[in-house]
């Protein structure tokens, strides 16, 4: 099998799916890795690293393309990129096909691809085993972008998230308690922080109040726990998701307008179109906006911001699931359901159900084309 690494081209995103230490496992098992150059500079990979691991360094994307069977990225392919795709080739990257364009879907079924989207890799009934530990990451850099944007350097009013004696510490809202918002609330915790976490289910609120005790208040979201913690709080982090869906908007104007002014909101949810009406993406060169006299920051691909850190977490994590594509796509997709459950396209196809309702087009189950080997 030969697998291939795009350069990555969204604005400040610097991760890369596939280390140096991934590409040598591949190559060690006698696959082909080709890598457009440049690819791992963001992360601190140098070219010269990834050939040292076996791998090809090819000059553009064309290139890496024209000589791969199994394509990997970051992020959705660039129209450009799009066109270069054939009929026959793999293509792996967290997609969030749902939100795509029309174009986008009809460039897949006019290419013939498959598509293995990387938040949907799902073991058993609620384990997201690539997209979970990168969504803790980015719990983790959204707290120590509130505690830096709290303080005056940071232009926010000179709150120090932990407080001091006599001084009461800031107090975090998240809302959301899967493992982006559970992240952010243990990391606030530890820096000293009140913690709110809001959630409509009350296992995963019963799971972070048994990790982390009593130092975080839970309570199940509601209209009026909403509003009473909105007021209070200094820091509000949405993180909100429905698997393979757009986020809801369960922040609505009227709310961001009932807290207080000055204090900050962060979206983490942008991704998948933000959790808050006021919402819209921002970059790292210009992090903030304000609205409703609360500030905003709304950064895609958090984790990118500890690109290093963040890069080794999902090779390690996806790695187990392309030895198993070395062996053949359709093979592994016969043998092994985690990715089963994350295949929106099968050659062209659209086999994904929960997709019948974003995409015009036919669709067939994938059960009836590619049968699973019990």
């Amino acid at each position: 099998m030969r697998f291939g690494m795009l350069r990555e081209t969204l604005p400040g995103e610097r991760r890369v799916p596939l280390t140096p230490e991934g590409a040598r496992a591949l190559a060690s098992s006698d696959h082909g890795v080709v890598v457009e150059a440049g690819s791992g500079v963001g992360s601190g990979f140098s070219d010269t690293e990834y050939l040292a691991a076996g791998a090809q360094v090819v000059f553009n994307a064309r290139e890496v393309t024209a000589n791969s069977d199994v394509l990997l990225k970051v992020h959705a392919p660039t129209e450009q990129e799009l066109a270069l795709l054939r009929k026959g080739q793999a293509l792996v990257a967290f997609l969030h096909l749902s939100a795509q364009p029309a174009a986008f879907h009809r460039a897949l079924v006019a290419g013939g691809v498959t598509t293995i989207s990387l938040e949907l890799v799902r073991e058993g009934t609620d384990e997201y085993p690539i997209l979970e530990p990168l969504s803790a990451l980015g719990g983790r850099v959204a707290v120590a972008l509130a505690a830096w944007h709290l303080t005056g350097p940071g232009n926010g009013p000179g709150i120090l998230l932990g407080g001091s004696p006599g001084v009461p510490p800031a107090l975090v809202l998240v809302i959301g308690a899967g493992a982006a918002g559970s992240a952010a609330a243990a990391e606030a915790a530890a820096l000293g922080a009140q913690v709110v976490m809001l959630d409509r289910d009350p296992r995963r609120l019963q799971r972070l109040e048994h990790r982390l005790g009593r130092v975080c208040v839970t309570a199940v979201a509601s209209e009026y726990h909403l509003v009473r913690y909105l007021e209070q709080a200094d820091v509000v982090i949405g993180a909100v998701a429905v698997r393979g869906e757009p986020a809801p908007k369960v922040l609505k104007r009227q709310h961001v307008r009932a807290m207080r002014e000055g204090s900050l909101l962060i979206d983490m949810s942008i991704d998948e179109g933000g959790c808050a009406e006021t919402s819209r993406p921002t970059t790292t060169e210009a992090p903030v906006y304000e609205v409703e006299g609360v500030r905003h920051i709304c950064i895609p691909n958090l984790p990118s911001e500890v690109a290093r850190t963040a890069s080794r977490a999902m090779g390690a994590s996806l790695l187990p699931y392309l030895v198993a594509l070395g062996k053949g796509v359709d093979v592994a997709l016969s043998n092994n359901l985690a990715l089963r459950h994350a295949v929106g396209y099968l050659d062209g196809r659209l086999v994904n159900r929960g997709l019948r309702r974003y995409v015009d087009g036919g669709y067939v189950d994938l059960d009836t084309v590619l049968p699973l080997v019990e």
